[in-house]
């Protein structure tokens, strides 16, 4: 897992925009390696547009993202060796349980043991282990969400994982329990997650260090408790996730 640096990084989507008027102000921020972060504000402050910069979606307009003291703002997504677990889960429907989380390593070259031992280690702290030959398409919406983080979680070199409000689509009765799951997976394996959302309670029940965001400014950042205890301030040029 890597650190992550947003050094002076702003994007417009419109060219010439004033810089009031960026989607995302200029910021500097830190993910500490192995830490669990939440990005969180209403729709539009800018959030989504950080994660998509992290992820290589969106080149930002000024500043540098760096993995690991790497520069890699001009790499692509497929470059950066993430994660992502998006708003619907993205897996491949067609396979089993056990197929889908077996073929990020396959691409990876891996040996058939190798692959096997990672596969059951991760789909036994995900609760899938019961239904590895299971056709996927015929799972629930949170266990489909849990293949997508477990995608991620098989791959060791994967730098981050990035996501992107996954529990929108789930079933309000289902979102306690695979909050809980998701928090238990980081815990366990430690995965450098930085986890878009709009739910502030979402966002304090999941996160090592909550980072508020309003109006394309990181406006309040600390852990859950200290968060909770104070309204973020109107309006502030920059912040970190930890300070530098």
């Amino acid at each position: 897992m890597a650190q992550l640096d947003i050094v002076d990084v702003g994007h417009a989507y419109a060219p010439g925009a004033e810089e009031e008027q960026w989607a995302l102000k200029p910021l500097r921020l830190t993910f500490e390696s192995g830490k669990t972060y939440a990005l969180v504000g209403p729709s539009g402050c800018g959030k989504t547009t950080l994660l998509n910069i992290l992820s290589g979606l969106v080149r930002p307009s000024r500043g540098q993202v760096l993995f690991d003291g790497v520069d890699v703002t001009a790499l692509p997504t497929k470059a950066r060796n993430i994660a992502q677990v998006f708003q619907f889960p993205v897996i491949y429907k067609s396979m089993t349980v056990y197929e889908n989380l077996a073929f990020p390593l396959e691409c990876r070259r891996w040996d058939k043991a190798r692959i096997d031992a990672k596969v059951r280690q991760v789909a036994e702290a995900l609760d899938l282990h019961d239904r590895l030959r299971q056709p996927a398409r015929g799972l629930t919406a949170d266990d489909k969400q849990l293949i997508s983080l477990g995608r991620g979680l098989v791959r060791d070199d994967v730098a981050a994982v990035l996501m992107d409000e996954p529990l929108t689509v789930i079933d309000p009765q289902l979102k306690h329990s695979l909050r809980r799951k998701i928090r238990e997976i980081t815990e366990q394996f430690r995965p450098t997650v930085i986890y878009v959302t709009h739910d502030q309670y979402e966002a304090m029940s999941f996160a090592q260090e909550v980072l508020v965001m309003k109006d394309g400014r990181a406006v309040q950042q600390g852990t859950p408790s200290s968060s909770s205890r104070r309204p973020p301030p109107p309006t502030s040029a920059t912040s970190s996730a930890h300070r530098r």
